[in-house]
């Protein structure tokens, strides 16, 4: 299988911006507008749900009224019949064998019947008309004579109203009587005129629209939530069960979102009938309240797709003209990578992206440069490196070739000393040989120690130890100049693992270098002390310090700023102090001092060690 290339996973990259910058479009330009029409969905809903309660609950308080009205006037329509109607009061007392003088003579079931038929044809409201005595006797009945109802009202002194369910050919089906008193010669009740209506009867008394505003449905329920009436006709009502909604268990005047029976949702309120012991649920489906509603948010999440496809339009012309160019920016940032300084983007755009490409090729034009700086650097460096490294090895072969004379001329001195004896002519100019001969000694030392540098034999010793060791081998020469000596050891005693010959020859170095700086009266200060899992070793000296423009110089080796010497003790003290692991920092002022600071890793079980010593 064949890796993917440069160009591929730049085209891959390109792919991911494209679709971030297609995914943030969306999230800043959709969700506020989601946002928003989400929270304007909800009020408008929360607006017209209180609005459909205000206007439902209206128009079942009319319709409550209506029914009332409508009853009522059945009840005195029936009422006018009985009203002081001695004939029938006659009628009833003679059929429950009561004395009734000469009009009970005329009053015979027939008359009465003959008169309540005329009474039916004429208010053309009741599907039967009959008269019933207190006993439970009917004394005459015209009209539909099946399932008449002799049951006394619950206020015999006034008219009432009720219903019953009765089993018809269509299933159960409600009845209504309405029944008024029949009073005697004393105003007291001795029959109860009655009028019964079926469903289709009473419907046509309400004359109640269908559907009240083509949307509105109405159920009369009595006291145990059975539907007594229902505005629209429908052969799937069971008449014998409670109506399917909450409102029964909920008081008079409560509205309710919930399913009907159909599992559509619906809107409802219930009401009490005024002196009845019915109660009106008026409904009004879901769909038609809020059907305009949802129209409106079918109509924005249109909009919003609309939106969308012109937002990944937008996406895909601002890939072409931001991303594309930043991807080739990328391309050539990674030829560069890989060393092609020759690369160039375009830079004509008059934008931001312009000015990238521009400052991008500044860029490359002066990394161009500046690499062929710092390659001619390092070719001069190594030229450099190599003419030391021939100087190194020619200066140790000619410090080797000129030692052992060296040492047989000392040698020779003190021979020629023993022979001058006291001659005050000769000794001091034997003096001075001794002197320069062990300048040159010193000198080949330390030109075989830069050239061979020995190999580190590591164990641990005390940072303390190396310090006062030093400090006591250079005391004579700082006495000699008038320099004073300070140290201030670390009081855990921590130890390093090095070559002690080796760091005393680095601080021996140090400390001559800070004696010869420091003017007579001067001081030199060295600590000691641990950081961590360092030790530091400090000197600090109050000579003359060291120019800036010198600091970079001053561990290069020949490099010095006295007449004397080799200028390798500082290259020399920074091997030794590297070999060990270490560093070596310095700091300087020019006509206050300098400091050099050697950190060397802290040995561990000789730390630890330390730290007990003052328990025992």
């Amino acid at each position: 299988m064949t890796p993917p290339g440069p160009m591929t996973t730049e085209m891959g990259r390109h792919g991911r911006l494209s679709r971030r910058l297609l995914a943030w479009f969306l999230v800043f330009s959709l969700l506020p507008l989601l946002v928003t029409n989400a929270i304007g969905y909800r009020r408008s809903e929360g607006i017209i749900t209180r609005l459909v309660e205000r206007y439902l609950s209206a128009i079942a308080q009319v319709q409550a009224q209506h029914i009332r009205d409508r009853t009522d006037r059945a009840l005195l329509l029936l009422q006018a019949v009985a009203a002081g109607n001695e004939f029938l009061a006659a009628g009833a007392q003679r059929s429950q064998g009561l004395p009734t003088g000469a009009m009970g003579e005329a009053a015979s079931r027939t008359e009465m019947e003959r008169l309540l038929r005329r009474k039916l044809d004429e208010l053309k409201l009741f599907d039967a008309l009959y008269l019933f005595t207190p006993d439970g006797r009917i004394a005459a009945s015209v009209g539909l004579r099946e399932n008449l109802s002799t049951a006394l009202p619950a206020h015999e002194a006034a008219g009432s109203v009720s219903a019953m369910l009765l089993s018809t050919p269509r299933g159960v089906r409600p009845m209504f009587r309405l029944v008024v008193p029949v009073r005697g010669p004393e105003s007291v009740p001795v029959a109860f005129l009655a009028g019964t209506l079926s469903l289709d009867g009473f419907r046509d008394m309400l004359q109640l629209p269908d559907r009240l505003a083509a949307h509105v449905e109405s159920f009369i329920v009595d006291a145990g939530g059975r539907p007594l009436f229902v505005s629209h006709p429908q052969d799937s009502v069971d008449y014998a069960a409670p109506l399917v909604t909450p409102l029964l268990a909920l008081p008079d005047g409560a509205y309710e979102q919930y399913r009907a029976a159909d599992g559509a949702r619906v809107l409802g309120t219930i009401v009490a009938l005024p002196n009845y012991e019915w109660r009106l649920i008026a409904e009004v489906p879901a769909d038609e309240a809020f059907g305009a509603l949802r129209r409106l948010g079918s109509l924005a999440l249109l909009l919003e797709l609309l939106l969308v496809a012109v937002l990944i339009g937008t996406a895909v012309v601002v890939s072409r003209n931001v991303v594309a160019p930043l991807s080739r920016l990328v391309h050539a940032s990674r030829r560069v990578a890989r060393g092609d300084l020759s690369v160039r983007v375009k830079d004509d755009a008059g934008d931001e992206i312009g000015e990238l490409g521009h400052a991008f090729n500044e860029m490359t034009t002066a990394l161009a440069e500046t690499t062929n700086d710092v390659r001619e650097l390092h070719e001069r460096e190594i030229e450099r490196a190599s003419q030391l490294a021939t100087v190194g090895e020619l200066a140790s072969g000619i410090a080797h070739e000129i030692k052992n004379p060296v040492v047989g001329v000392a040698s020779g001195l003190d021979i020629v000393r023993r022979r001058a004896g006291t001659d005050a002519t000769l000794l001091p100019i034997i003096d001075e040989m001794e002197r320069q001969i062990r300048h040159v000694q010193d000198a080949i030392q330390e030109l075989l120690t830069f050239a061979r540098p020995a190999t580190p034999a590591f164990a641990a010793v005390s940072g303390d130890d190396l310090a006062e060791r030093a400090i006591r081998l250079v005391q004579p020469t700082a006495d000699k100049g008038g320099v004073r000596i300070e140290i201030r050891l670390d009081p855990s005693h921590a130890s390093v693992l090095a070559d002690a010959e080796m760091i005393h020859q680095a601080l021996i170095n140090l400390l001559m270098n800070a004696i010869e700086a420091t003017p007579h009266g001067g001081r030199v200060d060295v600590y000691t002390r641990t950081s961590g899992d360092w030790i530091e070793i400090e000197i600090t000296d109050t000579g003359r310090g060291i120019a800036p423009e010198q600091l970079e110089s001053v561990f290069k080796p020949f490099f010095t700023t006295r007449h004397t010497g080799t200028g390798l003790g500082l290259s020399i003290t920074r091997e030794i102090i590297q070999r060990h692991g270490g560093t070596v920092a310095l700091r300087s002022r020019l006509g206050e001092g300098t400091t050099v600071t050697i950190r060397l890793p802290a040995h561990a079980s000789g730390a630890a060690a330390a730290s007990q010593e003052p328990a025992k």
